[in-house]
């Protein structure tokens, strides 16, 4: 099992992106040829999955939301999930939302898992 971590936070409007990528060989395990490329929305977080492998993996990409309100006090938090197949040699794209949140929010806690 390849299980990746990873942790930051921003807040709403900020702008970033991140690189996390495994090592660029080829190898049987997901680890050796997974990589997550990720940036900050005014909407919440987009991640890039992106699949070196020659064969198909199931993923799972967790994350948690905080939502603060404008002294930045935590107003919510919640885990959230994505289960998603990505093809060999592909790239899968999903968004994790900040649309629950009224004022500014964060993602941390991000985790990956693929097989």
């Amino acid at each position: 099992m390849a299980a990746q971590t990873m942790l930051f936070g921003f807040l709403a409007c900020g702008l970033a992106l991140f690189v996390f990528a495994a090592p660029a060989q080829a190898g049987s395990s997901a680890i050796d040829c997974v990589s997550i490329d990720s940036a900050a929305l005014s909407t919440g977080l987009s991640f890039d999955v992106r699949n070196g492998c020659a064969k198909r993996l199931s993923c799972s990409l967790t994350w948690t939301l905080t939502c603060e309100n404008a002294s930045g006090k935590t107003t919510s938090k919640a885990k959230q999930e994505a289960k998603f197949v990505v093809g060999a040699s592909d790239t899968h794209q999903l968004t994790g939302s900040s649309a629950t949140c009224k004022d500014s929010w964060k993602i941390d806690d991000v985790a990956w898992d693929c097989k």
